[in-house]
Order: C-alpha cells, then sequence, then structure tokens
C-alpha cells in the first residue's frame, strides 16, 4: 500500500505580513465531524474513507411506519409491521404483502428453508409459519404468552422462542409442542434477545435490569454472566471465538436527537485491525418493538417504538422438568458509563466494553469479520471492529432509529429497516465508487494569503484522493458570493499550493475515489496561511496599591503601600508573542522615563520609593517584535489613570493636651502634603493598644483633618498621649504629650 504525503511549497512574503503563518490541522474524528460527507465516513480513528453503498429497497411511502424485523433468504427480503399484522416480502424492486398474521403485531422473523417463520404480538401472538404468499399456519402458541420478542434455532429442529410478558423461554419441538425451559418468574416481564452458540448453550437478554442469562436448556437451568448497568440487552451475538457481544438500549441513556460526540483524540489504530475498506460482519438475530408494560399499547405511526421491559433472570439448579426460581444470584457487572454499549463477554467469563455512545442499540449483527449496530435515535448505522478499536458510521439514515438488521439479502448484502420513518435498505460489501468530503468554511479573522494543502494518508493501487478549494469573505459560503471552486488536484506525492484568491474564509473538499472494492483513507488534512501583521491590542492596565509583594520569589511587606501592582491585559491578533514595555511621567509634564524594556509578562511592581511624592502616570507599551522582523513589527501602547505616590508620613500638629481634674482635653490637627486622611487613633502610656477617634466633622475624607476628644478617669501621676494619623497609603506620622493627673 502506498503511503501518501502531500506538502505545502512556500509562499512569498511581504513586509507586511506576520513572519509566523497560520495552520489548520484536521486528524480526528471531532475535526471533520461538522463536514458534509456524500458517500464517505469519517472513523474513530479520525480517518476518512468512502462509505458503503447504500440502495434504498422500500420507501417510506410503501413501507410501515415502524418496520419491527427484518428475514433474508436468497434474493427475498421479509419485512414486519411493527404496528400490524403483516409481512411484506420484496424482490427484484417489487414488494408484495405476504402474510397477513392472525395477530396484533409482529415482533420477529425467522428463516426455516423456504419458510418463513414469524413472531406475533397481542391477541393470537404465538408463532406462525408461513410456506407461501397466505399461506400461513400456526406452529406453536401458548395462552400466557402476549409477545414472542425473538425466535432462535437450536439443535435437532428445535426453536427457541423469547416472550413477554412473564419473561419465559420455551423450546419448541418439530411437531410443535413447547415446553417451558426457563422463567423468570415474577422479576421480569420480557425476554427480548437470544443467540445460540455452537455447542448448544443459549443465551438471553432482558429488560428492566439489563441481565444476560446462560441457559443450559436440556437441564433447563441458567446463570447470570453479565449485569449491564443499563436496564435493557436488546441484541445478543455469539462471536467466532465462541465470546458473546450483548448491545444495550436502555432509552434513559439515549441523547434525543441521537447525537454522538466525535473522538477527538487521534489514538492510532491498534496492531492487526483491518484496513479501510475491510468489510464488516455477519450472525443472527435482530431487535423488536418491545412492551410498556405486561400489556403493551400498539405502536403508532410517526413515533418510536415502544420501549422494551426486561427480565431478571435467576440461576435455577436442580433436575430437568420445569424450571425453578432460586435465590438471587450475585451478578457480574460491568461498568458503568454515559450512553449505550456492547459488552463483549469473553469464553473465561471477563467482561470489557467496546463500544459506547449516546444511542440506543436497536439492532446487532456479526458481518464480514465486524459487528455492525441499528441504532436509535439518530437513525444510523455503525461498524466496529470485534475489539472496539475502529467504529465506522456506515450510514445516516433520515429515520429515528434502525430497528433490524439481516445477512443475506440480494447478493448477500447486509439489509437493514427503518422506524419513524419506516423504510428497508441495502448496504454494500465494497465501498462506493466515489465519495466527497467538504468541510465547513475555516475562518482566517482576517483576509489571508493561502499556502498549501498538506495531506496524509492511504492510497491502495488504483485509488485515488484529489483536493479543492474556494475561498470568499462571508461566513456563509455560497456559489454567488465565494470564488469558484478550484480545479481538482490530485494528490501524487507531490506539494499542493492552494489555488484559490485570497480571502478571510477557505473550504477544501476532498474526492475519493475507490478501485476494487478498497478505499483510499485520508489520516491528516493540514493547511497552511498567513494573514497581514496586526497590532496588539492592550485592553486593560491596573495600578493598585500595594504594602505586600512578591519579587523574585519571596514575599516583601512593606510598612506602607510603596509598591504599585501593575497588571496588563493584552492580545496578539496574530498569536505573537508580546513584549512590554513600562515607562512613567510625572502628570503636566511630557517626557516618559522608562522603566524597563523587557518585561515578558503582563504584570510588573513598581517600587515608587525611587521617585518624589506627586502625582504620575504609566504607560505600557506592547510590542509584537519576538515574532516579527524589525521592518514589520507593530506596538500598542495605553496609559493608566493618574497615579497619586504619596510616601510621606502625615503631620500632626499643633497637638495640645490640657488636664482638668481626672480628666484631659486633647485637640489637634493632621495635615496630609498629598492625599487624604484615612484614620485618626491615640495611646494611653501604650504602643500597642490603639483606639480611633473621629475627626470633629465626624469624617475622614480631606488633606486636613481637626480633632478633639477628652479622655477621663485617668489614675493620678503621670501619663503619655500618643496620636497616630495614618493617610489612605498607609504613611503613618505621630506626636504625643506629657501630662500630670494630681492626687
Amino acid at each position: 500500500m502506498k503511503y501518501l504525503t502531500m506538502l505545502s511549497v512556500a509562499i512569498l512574503t511581504s513586509a507586511a505580513l506576520a513572519v509566523a503563518p497560520g495552520t489548520w490541522s484536521h486528524a480526528t474524528e471531532a475535526d471533520f465531524a461538522k463536514a458534509e460527507l456524500k458517500n464517505a465516513a469519517t472513523t474513530s480513528l479520525g480517518e476518512v474513507i468512502l462509505a458503503r453503498k447504500i440502495d434504498v429497497i422500500m420507501k417510506s411511502d410503501a413501507a410501515p411506519a415502524v418496520v419491527s424485523a427484518l428475514a433474508a433468504s436468497g434474493k427475498a427480503v421479509y419485512v414486519a409491521a411493527g404496528t400490524k399484522p403483516f409481512v411484506f416480502r420484496l424482490e427484484g424492486g417489487k414488494s408484495v404483502k405476504w402474510a397477513t398474521l392472525p395477530s396484533v403485531m409482529v415482533c420477529s422473523l425467522r428463516t426455516a428453508g423456504k419458510d418463513l417463520l414469524v413472531g406475533t404480538g397481542g391477541k393470537g401472538a404465538g408463532i406462525y409459519r408461513v410456506s407461501g404468499k397466505d399461506k400461513v399456519k400456526k406452529v406453536w402458541a401458548d395462552g400466557k404468552v402476549k409477545y414472542v420478542w425473538a425466535i432462535a434455532a437450536g439443535k435437532n429442529n428445535v426453536l427457541y422462542a423469547a416472550t413477554g410478558p412473564e419473561g419465559k423461554v420455551f423450546a419448541i419441538d418439530k411437531a410443535g409442542k413447547g415446553s417451558l425451559i426457563y422463567h423468570a418468574d415474577k422479576l421480569a416481564k420480557n425476554i427480548l434477545s437470544l443467540a445460540v452458540a455452537e455447542n448448544g448453550t443459549l443465551y438471553a437478554g432482558t429488560d428492566t435490569e439489563g441481565l444476560v442469562i446462560q441457559i443450559d436448556p436440556a437441564r433447563k437451568t441458567g446463570r447470570v454472566v453479565l449485569d449491564a448497568p443499563e436496564k435493557e440487552i436488546a441484541a445478543l451475538v455469539v462471536g467466532p471465538d465462541g465470546g458473546l457481544f450483548a448491545g444495550t438500549a436502555d432509552a434513559a441513556k439515549a441523547s434525543p436527537d441521537g447525537k454522538v460526540k466525535p473522538n477527538s483524540e487521534k489514538a492510532g489504530k491498534a496492531a492487526g485491525s483491518s484496513q479501510p475498506g475491510a468489510k464488516p460482519a455477519a450472525a443472527k438475530k435482530k431487535p423488536k418493538t418491545a412492551p410498556a408494560a405486561s400489556a403493551p399499547a400498539k405502536p403508532k405511526a410517526g413515533a418510536a417504538p415502544p420501549p422494551k421491559k426486561a427480565a431478571i433472570i435467576l440461576v435455577s439448579s436442580g433436575k430437568p422438568g420445569a424450571p425453578k426460581t432460586p435465590p438471587k444470584p450475585a451478578r457480574p457487572t460491568a461498568a458503568k458509563g454515559k450512553g449505550n454499549a456492547v459488552y463483549y463477554i469473553r469464553p473465561d467469563g471477563l467482561v470489557h466494553t467496546i463500544f459506547r455512545k449516546p444511542v440506543a442499540i436497536l439492532a446487532m449483527v456479526m458481518h464480514k469479520d465486524r459487528l455492525v449496530l441499528g441504532t436509535g435515535n439518530g437513525g444510523s448505522i455503525y461498524a466496529v471492529t470485534p475489539d472496539g478499536d475502529e467504529i465506522v458510521q456506515l450510514a445516516d439514515t433520515d429515520a429515528k432509529q434502525v430497528t433490524a438488521l439481516a445477512v443475506g439479502g440480494p447478493d448477500g448484502r447486509l439489509v437493514f429497516a427503518t422506524a419513524n420513518k419506516g423504510s428497508v435498505g441495502l448496504v454494500a460489501d465494497a465501498p462506493a465508487a466515489k465519495g466527497t468530503l467538504t468541510c465547513q468554511p475555516l475562518d482566517a479573522k482576517q483576509i489571508a494569503k493561502w499556502g498549501t494543502v498538506r495531506v496524509q494518508g492511504d492510497l491502495p493501487k488504483g485509488t485515488r484522493i484529489s483536493v479543492a478549494t474556494r475561498s470568499g469573505n462571508v461566513a456563509k459560503a455560497a456559489d454567488k458570493t465565494w470564488s469558484a471552486w478550484s480545479r481538482e488536484q490530485g494528490v501524487r506525492g507531490d506539494f499542493l499550493s492552494v489555488q484559490s484568491p485570497p480571502g478571510r474564509f477557505l473550504q477544501y473538499r476532498l474526492t475519493l475515489t475507490g478501485a476494487g472494492g478498497v478505499s483510499p483513507a485520508v489520516k491528516q488534512v493540514e493547511i497552511v496561511y498567513q494573514v497581514g501583521n496586526l497590532p496588539p491590542v492592550v485592553s486593560g492596565l491596573k495600578v493598585t496599591p500595594t504594602e505586600k509583594v512578591s519579587l523574585k520569589g519571596r514575599t516583601v511587606v512593606a510598612p506602607s503601600k510603596l509598591y504599585r501592582d501593575v497588571k496588563i491585559t493584552a492580545a496578539d491578533p496574530n498569536g505573537d508573542k508580546l513584549t512590554f514595555t513600562v515607562a512613567f511621567r510625572q502628570q503636566g509634564t511630557d517626557k516618559w522615563i522608562t522603566i524597563t524594556d523587557k518585561l515578558a509578562a503582563p504584570a510588573y511592581v513598581w517600587d515608587t520609593r525611587t521617585i518624589g511624592d506627586g502625582v504620575y502616570e504609566l504607560r505600557v507599551t506592547a510590542s509584537d517584535k519576538a515574532s516579527n522582523t524589525p521592518g514589520s513589527a507593530l506596538e500598542t501602547a495605553r496609559i493608566s489613570q493618574r497615579i497619586v505616590v504619596d510616601n510621606t508620613p502625615p503631620v500632626i500638629k499643633p497637638l495640645s493636651a490640657k488636664p482638668a481634674g481626672k480628666a484631659v482635653s486633647i485637640s489637634g490637627q493632621v495635615i496630609d502634603a498629598s492625599s487624604r486622611i484615612a484614620s485618626i487613633e491615640y495611646a494611653v502610656d501604650s504602643q500597642s493598644q490603639w483606639r480611633p477617634v473621629l475627626p470633629k466633622d465626624g469624617i475622614a475624607d480631606s488633606k486636613r483633618e481637626q480633632f478633639a476628644f477628652q479622655l477621663k478617669d485617668l489614675a493620678a501621676g503621670a501619663h503619655r498621649i500618643a496620636i497616630r494619623a495614618k493617610d489612605i497609603y498607609g504613611n503613618a506620622g505621630y506626636a504625643s504629650a506629657s501630662v500630670t493627673i494630681n492626687k
């Protein structure tokens, strides 16, 4: 296989362009998630490949609103109506109503040689054999069975029936005699799915608690092999190594629209994984529409199939005969997660998850070495490698649910059926001959010159990948407002330049062409572009007085607010690296004095002890010179609000202290040269016990404040009265007076 790499050619730059170009790189499932796909698909590994060819053989205007089951035999496909007792036969592009069943609805289908087995629900529920058009014969029924959700074939022409609403599994011999081989008793209502291993072991899936039961038909015993955190096991498939795949359909864990969050990681492919274009896989199993309770309501056209109820199955021990209900056993459990899952139960009993998404897994078959899933509520079909390493969306239908899958249709193709809207289609084994991926418009934010495109991928012999681009200056791509698509450039390992005119937006379109039933694969798309250099943007400059700062890795605490903490908010439209210059000037002057011109981080601590008191401004200049040539570098500056520098303490004068008996009257005035007074305090014979004093006018709000207060009940003797005044920057001025109180 040829490994393909297309790199970009260099483009000429002018002094007006930024030095560092921009790059768009798409290499994950999430990167391609919003692209428009036509006959193409993306995988969980981040690859773009050709999708399978889809042919609709029964359109929604001719199909039941809910197709509940499928069966394929030769060139014929049988289609079950989930809301009416009809079975249709499709062959050669024609649809014929093949049989009308004496019941209410059709729940399951299975081929038996040239005949068709039909499981029905409602009044007259049972298993019927259809041997030709309108040739219907009852095979088996039980008075207490209202729904036959699945039919499986065992050895010696024995059939197994999964039923509701009493959670029973029956074995039916070739004479039509039914024998109860497993009963969930009162703990469950419905057995929803069945699978039979080569050794004859029977597996059953339930609702309510989401259990997988291993049943021994001969001994009529069973044991739990999986207790899923989801409430419903809708599909079971036996793997080629004897392990078991179990798909869940818990309605509460499926998103309303089935939208799936794409994988955003590029993890690579596991060793031994198949190459793109390898085909998915087949076995037996199909989902059903399930009951809403013991007596389910009919599904309505235009509504989703009713949710399935399930059975809790208990291990039964004892001798062959009627099954018994023993004490509830400990059960193997699976790890919880968001969405529904496919669990793989290994032959040794260990369980691991190979698929989990917020969809309901309604159908599952093995086809061409891959597990194929039919899901709701987005109506998608996925192919999953058995190890879960690669997930490919084979089809995204316009219906709400993909309800059934079958293998062996015309040309051995995979058949799928949908509900709301009902339809039937065929999925080819080989990929479509040609497909395209068109990305969403890519935004360079400014008018850009386009450089080159780089694509990496695989090109098997005979396959082809080509790329075309177009550009525009409006966000929504349209033929009338954008340039025409460039010519298709084939990938030949050479350098490809983007051949679209400069613009703000760009789209690329990949065209994949297969050969011999094999698809090429695109693994990465990278586009280089260059926009004109734009100046930095300084959107904020905040200067805060502080006495506590971090300098050279250590915390410094000043006696007052000697420092100014400078915070810069800046960005560069080109993503260039920025450096900053900080300068100051005294208000009323023109000359700026540089403090630093090598600031790499948008923060600075200014020590104002190096300048005198006064009113100043700071100017911060951001430059992109670190990422541009000297002739093309640009810068932007921002000036701060006025900054008051006040490192001088207030002055207290005159201070008067007049004793009168045991009291002292104290008065004085506080004056600050630059800022307002913040507080006045006094202390008596102490250096630490300071008490507040209000100015005479009751508020400290100016540079000059007068104060007067009286101290009473002082003890006889000498006393020292201290006054401390602080301004808003924490500068403190002191004064004191001595007084003597007579006895």
